[in-house]
């Protein structure tokens, strides 16, 4: 009976990966340039990239492969944020005067290259999000969001978004702040919350990466997987890399169901190291970088 049950579990297994195929994984970008951390626009036609260390901001158009930059500002490219419709950016960058660092948030709009500040010289001010047609962040771990566009009450979305404060989950949901700690005391990064909004996936530095409900129970625990991102809300995308203890010698790319109960390997290349991935959510695509400065996009088929 115990070879019988091993033998149907390995089926299982074999099914779903016969389920996911990957269709293409090539890299977009033919530039001497190092280039790293990409980021989709949500219509999937831009990626947003930038320099090691978060230094510039660039955008590639995926239809006439045409790459225009954004800023060469100190932080830019650390998650920076796409309005819903693709045609404009924000991002925050830095600027130190001594010791003391202050930050602000631009944006810039695609179609005639207009430059705005929304915010100058903020102490704690954290990277932009955009949250139902909102411009939503935080300025000394308060809540601050100004609308940017007509609400579209045709498609209504909850009024909720996360991050980190002080090492911790913070849920901002109608104006109220919840701050969980599924796992216990310690250092939690990467928090993304699930596209139907229900659960919050997330790592807790140094045991692994989860998925709780919006309460703080832990609901799934898809072991080591750094980076994670919603593909949809069955599959969550991320990375498997490991280090030496001073540079990093292997990565790849993985998809893990929201159960933890799959896992399928993405990339398997020796000599290429994959990281960092973000995904087109609800859609089949994905896009990454390698630790040598190569951007590339993957096109999957999920059955």
């Amino acid at each position: 009976m115990k070879k019988i049950l091993i033998l149907l579990l390995l089926l299982c297994e074999v099914a779903v990966s016969q389920n996911i195929t990957v269709l293409s994984n090539k890299k977009i970008l033919s530039s001497d340039l190092e280039f790293y951390y990409p980021h989709f626009s949500p219509d999937g036609k831009k990626i947003a990239y930038t320099n090691q260390n978060f230094i510039g901001l660039y955008i590639l158009n995926l239809k006439n492969k045409k790459t225009v930059q954004i800023t060469d500002k100190q932080g830019a490219g650390y998650n920076p944020a796409f309005s819903n419709d693709g045609s404009t950016i924000y991002f925050r960058w830095n600027e130190y005067d001594g010791l003391k660092k202050y930050s602000s948030i631009y944006s810039k709009n695609l179609k005639n290259n207009q430059i705005s500040v929304i915010e100058s010289k903020r102490k704690n001010l954290s990277p932009p999000r955009i949250i139902n047609n909102k411009l939503a962040y935080t300025i000394n771990n308060n809540e601050i969001k100004k609308q940017i566009t007509k609400a579209d009450n045709s498609v209504p979305e909850k009024d909720i978004w996360a991050c980190i404060e002080k090492q911790q989950i913070v849920i901002y949901e109608n104006g109220n702040k919840k701050v969980l700690a599924p796992k216990g005391n310690g250092n939690y990064i990467w928090p993304e919350l699930s596209p139907d909004k229900t659960k919050i996936l997330f790592t807790f530095a140094g045991h692994g990466t989860f998925i709780s409900d919006l309460s703080g129970n832990t609901i799934a625990d898809l072991g080591y997987l750094n980076a994670s991102k919603w593909l949809n809300n069955n599959w969550v995308v991320g990375m498997k890399d490991h280090d030496n203890g001073k540079i990093v010698t292997d990565s790849d790319i993985y998809m893990v169901s929201a159960d933890g109960q799959k896992s399928i390997q993405l990339t398997h290349t020796d000599n290429i190291i994959e990281m960092y991935p973000d995904c087109l959510t609800n859609n089949s695509k994905i896009v990454y970088h390698t630790i040598d400065g190569n951007i590339y996009l993957m096109t999957l088929k999920i059955d």
